[in-house]
């Protein structure tokens, strides 16, 4: 069961991407721009350990970052035709709701930002440290970045589970049903709740994926971006529009 609503998802994913080939890569190359400025300016101040927190906060913010994929996923399943414009804007939409996700979901990210360069404070003080071969080599350095590396991420599981469950299926509900904030997100953790294997393996595949392309294929995140949201509307359509009869 599993395994076939992974491979329903990517491939709804996949396919939404080929319909709509230029205006996905034009829309995620804002999302590649923004993280390649990021990635130099931090890596010109020597900074290469602090990218790590940016990456990993992204998972907090990525509900937001696909609302425009989240519509035009919508109109390809009805069967319309979705432009450009679809991607930044939707007439029909005037729920508040979206903006309090917003601010919840950027405070969440602000958090998770400041624990982790405060536990890079404690490890490294307020130098900043570029990652070469010392910080590998190194037995005290290298001890000090596992330090780094687990007590942040610990830290960051929480807050990105707590995102994840707010965000997965209240967001599109308000998007698309004009549901309220306090009943999308009721639904939503029912939601995760009612088939927990499903979607912990599904935000575990999220997090390797992207993952993966932040830190070792960036240029590839104008297409798996776009792949992604498209199947994350998918997930909202076969869960919340279509349900499941059994718990998976």
């Amino acid at each position: 069961m599993i395994s076939y609503y992974i491979k329903r998802w990517f491939a709804f994913g996949w396919r939404s991407f080929k319909q709509t080939a230029m205006p996905s890569c034009l829309f995620s190359s804002i999302f590649l721009a923004i993280a390649i400025a990021l990635f130099v300016s931090l890596h010109l101040l020597n900074a290469d350990l602090v990218i790590y927190p940016f990456v990993a906060g992204f998972f907090l913010v990525a509900p937001l970052l696909i609302i425009g994929f989240q519509r035009v996923g919508h109109k390809l399943k009805t069967g319309k035709t979705p432009t450009l414009k679809d991607f930044f804007v939707n007439d029909g939409e005037r729920n508040p709701g979206i903006w309090f996700a917003v601010f919840i979901l950027s405070f969440c990210y602000f958090i998770w930002i400041t624990d982790a360069l405060v536990i890079y404070g404690l490890y490294f003080g307020l130098e900043p440290i570029p990652a070469t071969e010392q910080i590998f080599t190194d037995p005290v350095y290298r001890g000090k970045l596992f330090d780094y590396l687990f007590y942040s991420a610990l830290m960051g599981l929480v807050t990105a589970i707590i995102g994840f469950l707010l965000g997965v299926f209240s967001i599109p509900l308000m998007v698309h049903e004009q549901t309220q904030f306090v009943e999308a997100v009721h639904i939503s953790l029912k939601t995760v709740m009612k088939h927990k294997m499903l979607m912990a393996v599904w935000a575990s595949l999220l997090v390797i994926i992207t993952t993966f392309t932040l830190v070792l294929a960036l240029p590839f995140l104008i297409v798996v971006f776009p792949v992604l949201g498209f199947a994350s509307y998918a997930v909202y359509d076969d869960l919340i529009v279509h349900p499941v009869s059994s718990k998976s």
